[in-house]
């Protein structure tokens, strides 16, 4: 029986700081490594790899999660949040089962990592890029540095004499 590969690698720190990267063959899932885990789990930090369900046009819309460490309520709930966010309608974690309410959408945010550029971006076009691939961009287009998972921006009015209310600054994106 072939095991299916996991899409994702999260880790999700207690301050709500959720970080997504593509899964790959050298994140470690056990043996003597499994160790820094443990320790990861102490800290307050949870790490869990996260397979996606897909409909029959390649949407994502239901996600697995196989938690490695540091399975607690408020990184779950934290979980639970970003998925609807993202747009899945179910969440499978060990033990349950999220049905969730999927956002519509609207002006969503991150800071890079590396040259600290605020991006920025609510057009249609990026939620249909974040729906299909299953999470937000993962790393910055100008640096290649990765990225926080981006958070719904809090609606503001914006002035006309108010630099970030320019088309361009609200449509800084990574895709």
């Amino acid at each position: 029986m072939e095991t299916e590969l996991p899409d994702f690698r999260v880790t999700l720190r207690r301050d709500g700081l959720v970080r997504i990267v593509d899964w790959g063959p050298w994140l470690t899932t056990g043996g003597p490594l499994h160790t820094l885990l443990d320790a990861r789990g102490r800290a307050g930090v949870c790490i869990a790899d996260l397979t996606v369900v897909r409909d029959d046009d390649g949407a994502a819309t239901e996600l697995v999660v196989d938690v490695h460490c540091g399975d607690r309520p408020a990184h779950r709930q934290t979980l639970v949040e970003w998925a609807a966010t993202v747009g899945y309608r179910r969440l499978w974690m060990d033990g349950e089962v999220a049905e969730l309410t999927p956002t519509p959408g609207g002006r969503a945010q991150t800071r890079c990592s590396g040259c600290r550029v605020r991006l920025v971006d609510a057009d249609v076009s990026f939620w249909d890029f974040v729906r299909q691939r299953g999470a937000f961009p993962t790393s910055c287009c100008l640096c290649g540095a990765d990225l926080p998972q981006w958070t719904l921006a809090r609606q503001t009015p914006h002035t006309e004499d108010d630099p970030a209310s320019s088309t361009q600054s609200r449509r800084t994106t990574c895709r």
